[in-house]
C-alpha cells in the first residue's frame, strides 16, 4: 500500500481549484510518494492530534488524516492559514469517509489510482485487470447461467448488476453443454444478440477470451439484429437491402409532412409508422382506426387517423419505389420468410433487449424453435434509449414466471448509482413483461469517490479543465484504456479528442477494435453497453442535452417532446453508470436540466418537463 492516499470526498473539491493549485498538488503527491519529501507539520492544539498540515506550494497547505485502514489521506487543501485552522477543529470521524476507496499502486507509476472496494467476496474480483473484470461472473449469478429453463426466460436489473456477462457466460455454458451433448457432429448454432454494432464486437471478443476452445467457440454466432436480419433477406431474395437511418427517415417524412400540408411534424408521422403501424404489423385503413395506440400521447379522432394512413401509405410507397428500407421492415420481411423456411438456431441469447423494436422480437421468434431454453433475454427498461414499446406476450414470447429481477450491483459504486438515479426523472418503466418496473431496492455492494461535477463558464475552459482532469487519473495510474471520455454530439467529440490531443494523450474512437492502449473518446449513444474504470461525460450544458435541434424537430408535439425528453434522461443516465471507479461530469454556461440538482429551465419557479 501507498503511504499517502487523496480521501475521496476531496477529489470534489480538487476539480474547483486553479490549475497552478492542482498541478502543485501532484507534484507534492508525487514526491511524497517516491520519497523525495518535506516532513508533515504538527498542530499542537489539534482536536486530533493524528492531523498533520502538509505544504503544497506558496500560500496553500493541504490537511492529511489518518484513515480507518491506517492509510493517511488528503482531506482538504487550503490556503495556509485557512488550512491550519480547518486541521485544528478537523476529526477524522466526523469528516469525509477516508476508507472508502482503495489506492493501489501500478507499475511505472509514483501515484496510486482509486479503486472502489466492496465486501469480503468481491476483493478478488476487483484484484483483477481490469478487462478480466469485465468477464467476471458474480459467484450468486451461477445459477442463472447453469439453469435449464422450460421455456423463454427474461432477466431484469438496474445497472452495474451483470446482466451482459451473465449472458456471456450463459452462451458459454450453452455451447459448452452443446458440445458435450452432440459432439462434432452438425448443430445449429448459438445466437448472441444486441441492437448495436460496437457492443457486438465488444461481446465477440470477450467470448473469444471467454471460451478458449475453438470447437465450443464455433458454436456461438455474435451479431447485431440488424445484421441477422440482412442477412436473412439476402439469402432468401439474392438482393441486399438499402437500409435508411432513423435519422434520415426523419428528414425525409418531416420535408413531405410540410410539402402536403400536414398538420402533423415529422417526427410524429415518422413514430407512428414504426411504433404503432409497423409494431402491430396494421396493413389496412379500418385496422389503424380500430387500434390501440399504447405509449402515443398524442390523441388521435378516426377523421384525423384517415390523414395519417393517407400520408403514411404515400411515403412508404415512394420508399419501395426507390428501393429502401427502414431496419424495422428488413426485421419484419426477415420474420415471414423465416416463418415459412423455418428456425435458424438451437439457443438465442438477447442483451439490451429493451432496445429492440416488435418487428425485431417476431425475427428472434421465428429464429428459434419453442421449447427449453429458446431465448435468454437481458434488458433494463429504465436504459432504453430508443422509443421501442413492447409487449412480449403478444409476440409469442411468454417470460410469466421465467422472470428474474436483480437488485444488486457489484459493477458500479452506489455514490455512482445514488448521484445518476435522479436523472432519469421517473420512478417507474414498463417492462418487456408488461409489468411496472422499479428502481426501488437497488443498491451496490461497491463504494467509491463521489462524482465529480464541474461548471465552467466557457467551453474553452471545460476542455482545459477535462485535460487537467484526465491527466489527473493516468497520473494516478489508472490505464488509459480503461478511460472513456463522451459528449452527445460529434462536435463534442471532436473538441474532446482535439484537447486531449494538444495535452499528448492518445486517444482512439469508442467504436475503434483497436487495443491500443489510449483513451476512448465518443458519442453517449457508443457508451451503451460499455463499462469502463473512469468515465467523463462532457458538454451537459443547455442547449446540447437535450440537443435543440431535436427539440425543433418535435415542433411542438407534446407526445413527441416528453418522449424525447425521457429518451435524452435514459441517455445520459445509461453514460454516466458505465464508469465502475470515477465519473466527471462538466458543463459550461447553463448546466442541462437533466442534471441532478438543476434548476428547470426558465427560472426557479418553473416546472420540470417530465
Amino acid at each position: 500500500m501507498p503511504q499517502l492516499a487523496i480521501a475521496p470526498a476531496f477529489l470534489t473539491d480538487f476539480s474547483q481549484l486553479e490549475n497552478s493549485v492542482q498541478t502543485a498538488i501532484m507534484t507534492v503527491m508525487q514526491a511524497y510518494m517516491s520519497g523525495d519529501r518535506e516532513p508533515l507539520e504538527t498542530i499542537s492544539d489539534a482536536a486530533d492530534p493524528r492531523i498533520r498540515v502538509m505544504q503544497i506550494g506558496p500560500g496553500w497547505s493541504g490537511v492529511v488524516a489518518p484513515s480507518a485502514n491506517g492509510v493517511y489521506c488528503l482531506v482538504a487543501v487550503r490556503r495556509h492559514d485557512d488550512a491550519l485552522s480547518f486541521a485544528r477543529r478537523y476529526r477524522p470521524e466526523a469528516g469525509p469517509a477516508l476508507s472508502i476507496v482503495e489506492m493501489r499502486e501500478h507499475p511505472g507509476s509514483t501515484m496510486s489510482a482509486p479503486r472502489a472496494i466492496g465486501p469480503a467476496e468481491l476483493a478478488d474480483d476487483l484484484s483483477l485487470s481490469f478487462s478480466d473484470w469485465q468477464i467476471t461472473l458474480h459467484p450468486s449469478q451461477h445459477r442463472l447461467v447453469d439453469a435449464q429453463f422450460t421455456e423463454s426466460t427474461q432477466i431484469t436489473g438496474g445497472p452495474g448488476t451483470g446482466k451482459t456477462v451473465l449472458a456471456l457466460h450463459r452462451a458459454a455454458h450453452l455451447a459448452a453443454r452443446d458440445s458435450a451433448r452432440f459432439g462434432s457432429v452438425e448443430h445449429a448454432p448459438i445466437l448472441l444478440t444486441t441492437f448495436n454494432k460496437l457492443l457486438a464486437q465488444t461481446l465477440a471478443g470477450q467470448l473469444d477470451r471467454l471460451v478458449p476452445d475453438p470447437e465450443v467457440r464455433s458454436r456461438i454466432e455474435v451479431a447485431t439484429i440488424d445484421k441477422v436480419a440482412r442477412g436473412i433477406v439476402y439469402d432468401h431474395t439474392g438482393i441486399p437491402p438499402e437500409t435508411l437511418g432513423k435519422e434520415a427517415i426523419g428528414e425525409q417524412w418531416r420535408a413531405s409532412a410540410r410539402a402536403d400540408g400536414l398538420p402533423f411534424s415529422g417526427r410524429f408521422l415518422a413514430d407512428e409508422w414504426e411504433q404503432v403501424i409497423l409494431a402491430q404489423q396494421i396493413t389496412d385503413l379500418p385496422s389503424y382506426i380500430r387500434c390501440e395506440r399504447s405509449g402515443r400521447m398524442l390523441h388521435l379522432a378516426p377523421e384525423y387517423r384517415t390523414h395519417v394512413w393517407e400520408a403514411v401509405h404515400r411515403y412508404v410507397a415512394r420508399m419501395n419505389a426507390a428501393g429502401e428500407w427502414s431496419y424495422p421492415q428488413v426485421a419484419q420481411e426477415a420474420a415471414r420468410l423465416l416463418k415459412a423456411s423455418g428456425p435458424l438456431y438451437r439457443h438465442v441469447i438477447v442483451d439490451e433487449g429493451q432496445d429492440l423494436h416488435p418487428a425485431q422480437w417476431r425475427l428472434l421468434r421465428a429464429a428459434v424453435a419453442k421449447g427449453p431454453d429458446d431465448l435468454f433475454i437481458v434488458a433494463d427498461p429504465h436504459q432504453r434509449i430508443y422509443d421501442n414499446r413492447v409487449s412480449l406476450a403478444s409476440l409469442g414470447i411468454n417470460v410469466r414466471g421465467r422472470s428474474h429481477r436483480l437488485r444488486v450491483s457489484h459493477r458500479i459504486s452506489q455514490e455512482i448509482l445514488d448521484w445518476s438515479m435522479p436523472i432519469l426523472g421517473r420512478a417507474v418503466a414498463v417492462g418487456l413483461d408488461d409489468d411496472a418496473d422499479t428502481m426501488v431496492g437497488y443498491r451496490s455492494l461497491l463504494h467509491g469517490p463521489e462524482p465529480v461535477v464541474r461548471g465552467c463558464s466557457s467551453r474553452l475552459e471545460e476542455l482545459t479543465a477535462l485535460g487537467e482532469w484526465v491527466r489527473v487519473w493516468l497520473e494516478a495510474g489508472v490505464a488509459p484504456s480503461s478511460i472513456a471520455l463522451a459528449g452527445r454530439n460529434q462536435w463534442v467529440v471532436r473538441h474532446i479528442a482535439k484537447e486531449l490531443h494538444a495535452c499528448a494523450i492518445p486517444t482512439v474512437p469508442l467504436d475503434s477494435t483497436s487495443s491500443s492502449n489510449a483513451v476512448r473518446v465518443g458519442t453517449m449513444h457508443k457508451l451503451k453497453g460499455q463499462e469502463f474504470s473512469c468515465v467523463g461525460i462532457i458538454g451537459v450544458s443547455e442547449p446540447l442535452l437535450p440537443p435543440k435541434a431535436a427539440i425543433d424537430a418535435a415542433e411542438g408535439d407534446p407526445a413527441a417532446l416528453e418522449q424525447l425528453h425521457q429518451q435524452e434522461r435514459n441517455l445520459l443516465f445509461v453514460a454516466c453508470t458505465r464508469a465502475r471507479d470515477a465519473l466527471y461530469v462538466s458543463y459550461s454556461g447553463t448546466p442541462s436540466r437533466m442534471l441532478p440538482g438543476a434548476a428547470p429551465r426558465g427560472g426557479p419557479d418553473a416546472t420540470a418537463d417530465e
